[in-house]
């Protein structure tokens, strides 16, 4: 239609609407008109306008706590159905008043029907200044900048009453094929002192995948994760870790209610991103987790990685005190006195303003150890662990740079040196380790060094810093993580999102960073306009949206990645060539032996062992380099060498002259701390994850398991980089051995041949001489070269030098020739003999270049004379 409302050149052209007007300014007028109505009718298949009324759903859903009533989101595809989202329901009473620092409480009944048509707003927080660009790149690089740019707008609405969660369901609701569905329950990242759940719009993956997706809010900063009880008090796990405990409470209330949205509640998926992942395998290993989850899915982010906890949960507890006139100015922190009732009559602003200390590289604040009062004996915890961490299946995804926030704007753009270089890992080895740091940051620096070029260039430095830190903190952990529940029997998935759109503000060279696989699994690509994410995506990018959307869906579903869904080819995203793609690809688990991971790039295919080599160092050789070793030894002989700020690029923690128990670092964390929790300080894991397997098909159940825990624990990580390693020595090794073989091979060969040249030499010579000694028969007395032995002949004066010892080998083969020439059978053609060997059917006649006739004269007197002064002349020679 807008071609034709454009050809305006002749009267013919013009629709007859028009007709009645031959004015040009009448028909401009109705081109604007036209125009304006058309825009009118294409917003509208956007479903709900910035400035229109949402569309409410036509039926009421009955939860515990009242009546409730969503709207219709219609989204931006014809491939895509209507979505039916109910935003801002509470899960628990408002944290305000008496409630604050104090555990989440049911949720309060309404009268009437609640509409949820609106997000509830974000807990309290302060998230990072950008108000000025120039200042804001001096800590954060560009792509990091424009992120922020996007997504701080919509947490500006903040309040205590905070902890609400979103649900969006198919638009078919408890009516379809696949219900009761499938339930995908996410936790937000980005940092554990600001962020909210509203922001990622799982409206197209709840669409496209046919399941229930619940976003949420949880307390953050102070509110949420202070402990405001000393160690000292054996409650003091009952006094912290408030947002652990705010998700815990949104699970139960998913587990309660999903049944009246259409929901499984036997299905439900808790997906953590970032410091959500720390905490989402938390709760993997908190005992009070039972029973709300059946799988869980971990991107960029683990409990072992050395962001996700906090171990000075007794200095936070005293710096805020103090701040805040809790705690006297004199105390030591072994106050046993609880400072959340004192905090409560303090107001919000000044909690939120309380000075953190902060070191580069390193939370504020995050959840504290130990979660519960069960962990506190470690022999339980290994016990428990051994019994039961074993059924649940998980999926673990990691993106190429998971340390892209770490530098600034001109880190990224223009490189560093490796002074620079130097500084960063030595910065980030203070702020994570306590013992032998000069030894670990001589094996990061030289794993991580290009030694074939001795000037590298600045922007390979970058790149080898940036992946070292990646692998450090939050790779290395999530192998950790996957080889220690693979081992169990559990069905494992890894995967690496590798992939990256050309419309990125991201650098190219640098690979996908942290967080762009979280916009493909949303589906983002598949429908502009969203609220978050507004950004277009080609063919390509959409291809890819769709396959992770299929594993994602199908693995909340079956527990398996591959089982076929709704959608089992991409309709018309993409070419034909980008459809099939993914066609026929198998994700296999990842199992202790194989290491496979799915490799999600360009052109996806399963590999194995990522990073093997480097993962290894982290795994294995930096746990045992981290030790306190003998109690004689001083422990200013752990600390750096050099001490000054300019060798550190960032602040970092004060050294420290007092030995810490194990559970206090988690790099030398040992399997048996892990599985008991994290260093000891956690009860083991989810205990009613149902099984998908019996141990009938190969898993082992705690009642059939006859390892050694203590045993298998020393062992655990010499076994897992024996196998990093032998993943890359195996090829060498085969290479070596193939090699030594075939040098083997050709020296045998050439033994060979040299052998039969010889052979064929010497039979040679023997026919020249058997030629020579039959006309010697021929003209002597038969009788004496026949009949007499060589042994018995009589001596000749000349026959004295054939006797010796000193003879070569052709002299004596002279003297038998008689001998063993009268024992060959002749055959009938004059030209040909036979030559000796084991009378077989193999033997055949070998022919050979009969010898040149002798020219003899008719005197046999002549001719006789002639032989002898041959041999005489033979005699001499030698």
């Amino acid at each position: 239609m807008l071609p034709r409302c454009a050809a305006y050149g002749s009267r013919r052209n013009i629709p007859p609407f028009y007709i009645s007007s031959s004015s040009a300014s009448v028909a401009a007028r109705h081109r604007v008109l036209f125009l304006v109505v058309f825009v009118v009718i294409l917003s509208s298949t956007r479903g709900e306008t910035e400035t229109g009324p949402p569309r409410y759903s036509s039926r009421i859903v009955e939860i515990q706590t009242g009546a409730i009533r969503g709207i219709i989101l219609e989204l931006n595809s014809r491939h895509l159905e209507p979505v039916e989202v109910f935003r801002g329901v509470p899960y628990a009473a408002p944290p305000v008043g008496p409630l604050r620092f104090q555990p989440p409480q049911a949720p309060v009944s309404w009268p009437g029907t609640r509409l949820a048509d609106t997000f509830g707003a974000v807990c309290p927080q302060k998230y990072p200044d950008i108000t000025n660009k120039t200042a804001a790149l001096q800590f954060m690089p560009k792509g990091r900048y424009q992120y922020l740019k996007k997504l701080l707008p919509l947490l500006a609405n903040q309040s205590e009453d905070c902890l609400f969660l979103n649900i969006y369901v198919p638009g078919s609701g408890n009516r379809g094929l696949e219900a009761p569905y499938a339930v995908l329950v996410f936790v937000h990242g980005e940092s554990f002192e600001w962020g909210a759940g509203h922001p990622y719009d799982g409206s197209v993956l709840a669409s496209y995948g046919h399941v229930i997706v619940v976003t949420l809010n949880f307390r953050l900063g102070v509110l949420g994760f202070l402990r405001t009880k000393s160690s000292a008090d054996p409650n003091s796990a009952d006094s912290g870790n408030l947002g652990v405990k705010d998700v815990t409470a949104a699970l139960q209330w998913v587990k309660i209610n999903i049944g009246a949205f259409g929901g499984d509640p036997t299905r439900v998926t808790l997906v953590g991103h970032d410091t959500g992942a720390g905490i989402a395998n938390l709760l993997f290993l908190s005992p009070t987790s039972k029973g709300l989850f059946r799988r869980i899915i971990l991107l960029s982010g683990s409990a072992l990685s050395p962001w996700a906890t906090a171990h000075n949960a007794d200095s936070l507890r005293l710096t805020v005190g103090k701040q805040m006139g809790c705690l006297p100015q004199d105390s030591k922190g072994d106050d046993r006195e609880d400072i959340a009732a004192c905090l409560r009559s303090r107001p919000l602003q000044a909690i939120l303003d309380v000075y953190l200390d902060s070191v580069r590289f390193m939370p504020r604040i995050a959840p504290s150890l130990p979660l519960d009062n069960d962990s506190t004996d470690p022999a339980y915890a290994m016990e428990h662990a051994s019994e039961t961490f074993i059924t649940c299946e998980v999926m673990l995804g990691i993106t190429t740079t998971e340390s892209y926030a770490d530098f600034n704007a001109n880190d990224i753009q223009y490189g560093f040196e490796q002074d620079q270089r130097n500084r960063v890992l030595r910065t980030y080895i203070r702020n994570t380790y306590v013992y032998h740091l000069n030894e670990i940051f001589s094996a990061v620096r030289n794993e991580y060094t290009d030694w074939d070029k001795p000037i590298p260039h600045p922007i390979n430095i970058r790149d080898s810093t940036m992946e070292a830190l990646s692998d450090g903190h939050t790779v290395a952990p999530l192998v950790r993580v996957a080889y220690l529940h693979a081992r169990r029997g559990a069905k494992t998935y890894f995967f690496h999102f590798g992939y990256q759109t050309k419309e990125s503000d991201y650098p190219q060279r640098l690979g996908s960073v942290r967080g762009e696989d979280l916009t493909y699994i949303l589906g983002q690509p598949l429908v502009a306009g969203l609220p978050f994410f507004p950004q277009n995506y080609s063919r390509q990018d959409m291809g890819v949206s769709e396959a992770l959307l299929n594993f994602v869906s199908n693995f909340a579903k079956t527990g398996d990645p591959n089982v076929p869904g709704i959608h089992k080819e991409v309709p018309d995203y993409g070419t034909p060539r980008e459809k099939t793609r993914y066609r026929g690809l198998t994700w296999d688990p990842y199992e202790i032996g194989t290491q496979y991971y799915l490799s999600i790039t360009l052109k996806p295919k399963m590999k194995s062992h990522y990073r093997g080599h480097k993962m290894a160092v982290w795994l294995n050789l930096i746990p045992q380099l981290h030790q306190p070793g003998d109690e004689d030894v001083n422990m200013r002989h752990h600390h750096f060498y050099e001490r000054e700020p300019h060798y550190y690029a960032g602040a970092v923690r004060a050294e420290s002259f007092t030995r810490l128990p194990p559970v206090m670092h988690p790099a030398s964390m040992t399997d048996s701390q892990i599985i008991g929790g994290i260093g000891g300080g956690i009860s083991s894991v989810n205990t009613e994850c149902v099984p998908q397997t019996t141990s009938d098909e190969g898993l082992d159940t705690g009642d059939d398991m006859d390892i050694d825990d203590d045993e298998e624990s020393e062992e655990l990580l010499e076994r897992l980089a024996t196998r990093h390693y032998y993943s890359y020595t195996a090829a060498l090794g085969v290479t070596v051995g193939v090699g030594c073989l075939l040098l083997v091979l050709n020296m045998l060969i050439f033994a060979g041949i040299y052998y039969q040249r010889d052979r064929d030499r010497r039979r040679h010579d023997r026919t020249n001489n058997h030629g020579t000694s039959n006309r010697l028969s021929t003209n002597s007395t038969p009788s004496t070269d026949e009949t007499i032995p060589m042994s018995q002949r009589p001596s000749t004066p000349g026959s004295s030098a054939r006797q010796s010892p000193l003879l070569g080998r052709r002299d004596h083969e002279l003297m038998e020739i008689p001998q063993c020439y009268n024992t060959i059978p002749r055959s009938q053609n004059p030209h040909e003999f036979h030559a000796p060997g084991p009378a077989s059917a193999t033997n055949t006649l070998k022919k050979e270049k009969p010898p040149p006739p002798v020219r003899t004269t008719s005197n046999p007197a002549t001719s006789s004379g002639t032989v002898k002064k041959r041999v005489q002349i033979q005699e001499i020679s030698v």
